[in-house]
C-alpha cells in the first residue's frame, strides 16, 4: 500500500481493528485528521492516523501495539 493512499472509514476501521463508528467519531471530534474530496466524501490517510493517535490525540483507554 502506497502511504497516501486516502482509505474509506471501514478500511481504516478494519487495519486498525477497531469499529468504523470509532473512526467517525474520533474524526468529528479532531483526535485523527481527514481528507475532504467532496462536502460529504471523506478520507483517511492511515499513516497521519496512526501518527495522530501515537502522538496522544487519541482517546483514554485505547491503545495500539
Amino acid at each position: 500500500m502506497n502511504s497516501d493512499e486516502l482509505l474509506t472509514c471501514e478500511e481504516v476501521a478494519a487495519r486498525l481493528h477497531i469499529r468504523p463508528s470509532t473512526v467517525r467519531r474520533w474524526a468529528q471530534d479532531g483526535r485523527i485528521p481527514t481528507v475532504r474530496l467532496t462536502p460529504k466524501v471523506v478520507r483517511y490517510n492511515l499513516s497521519e492516523v496512526v501518527r495522530a493517535m501515537q502522538e496522544g490525540r487519541q482517546p483514554q483507554g485505547v491503545s495500539h501495539e
